[in-house]
């Protein structure tokens, strides 16, 4: 029949399902379409929001952060993504730890890193702590921070967790709180995406469940520190590792033994020019074993400085340093295989 409505015939539940894969906003505008959806979107299983799509007036977004979380209270929910990096939320954590009380499988934060003091009126730096029941979670699947901050709850277990994506994450001063600490109380955690916030000297990764890392790349990354950075993975399972940037000066890899394809496309170089030309060798011996390889020129050039220097290296690098020469006016990056 023209003009029949069948949505709306379907189980409030589906319905509910159906507007979970849509932006908050997207789903509030069904509101309008009859009395029966004035009140759905409520009903939702998550939380989708961007702090732009609001006026500049953060009482706006929590009363609306609020509405949503008071509506049916022994609910589940789902998911719980909010980018707030413009606005300052008041006891936002407060609003992400009565959700991960109602059982979400994804968070999804992006945090603000500035506050506007009520006195004087000037923006000051802050840093905006995740709540402590996040650490144990028995349903989160998939963690993603931006610019939040990391304390040391004393005890992480998160048995579910599959996915992390941490971009600049703060650290708590005590110096007790770090991504070794976090990754090993993550025992299924598959794959971990990680681009650092300059803090750290020694980063470390170890896990025997993980399948995939990633340092994906931030050209606002300074090559000027005033120490060394290490980053060290000890991941057996891996099978996939991509190094973009330079975001550390060291890269330390230990018992890679499932890798099956890496992508680099560093330089190695620290500070001022200094090659760590042991660290480099040790890196390309820890790597041997890979299968297929993605490379840029800027990493084929460190290898053919090893090479230029003597350094003894297996037939599989030499190869490629040939093939380099062969391609060098090409702009795309290699692809190796070792069959």
């Amino acid at each position: 029949m023209p003009g029949f409505d069948r949505i709306s015939e379907l189980p409030e539940s589906l319905i509910s399902q159906i507007l979970l894969h849509l932006p908050t906003k997207d789903s509030v505008k069904t509101s309008v379409l009859s009395t029966r959806w004035k009140n759905l979107w409520l009903n939702v299983p998550g939380l989708d929001l961007n702090c732009r799509d609001f006026p500049f007036d953060n009482n706006v977004l929590i009363d609306f952060i609020d509405r949503f979380l008071q509506f049916s209270p022994e609910s589940r929910l789902l998911k719980f993504k909010v980018d707030h990096s413009r606005d300052e939320i008041i006891k936002f954590p407060d609003r992400i730890r009565d959700a991960v009380n109602r059982g979400i499988r994804v968070l999804d934060v992006v945090s603000n890193t500035y506050y506007q003091d009520a006195d004087d009126g000037l923006v000051y730096p802050c840093i905006e702590f995740m709540p402590l029941n996040l650490y144990t979670s028995t349903t989160l699947v998939s963690l993603k921070l931006s610019f939040s901050g990391l304390q040391d709850p004393g005890f992480v277990y998160m048995p579910c967790l599959k996915f992390m994506h941490l971009r600049e994450v703060r650290w708590h001063s005590s110096g007790t709180m770090n991504l070794e600490k976090l990754v090993s109380g993550c025992p299924v955690l598959e794959e971990l995406i990680y681009l650092h916030d300059d803090e750290s000297v020694v980063t470390r990764v170890r896990s025997r469940s993980l399948k995939r890392f990633s340092i994906p790349s931030e050209h606002s990354i300074s090559c000027f520190r005033r120490v060394v950075q290490t980053f060290e993975i000890d991941a057996p399972g891996l099978e996939y590792m991509s190094l973009k940037e330079d975001h550390f000066d060291r890269f330390v890899v230990k018992n890679l033994t499932s890798l099956f394809m890496i992508d680099l496309d560093i330089k190695f170089i620290f500070g001022f020019g200094r090659m760590f030309r042991n660290e480099i060798r040790d890196f390309l011996t820890g790597i041997s074993s890979v299968s297929h390889m993605i490379i840029s020129h800027q990493t084929v050039k460190v290898y053919i400085f090893l090479y230029s220097k003597s350094w003894s290296l297996s037939n599989k690098w030499k190869t490629l340093i040939s093939i380099h020469f062969l391609l060098s006016s090409c702009c795309r990056p290699f692809i190796f295989t070792q069959k």
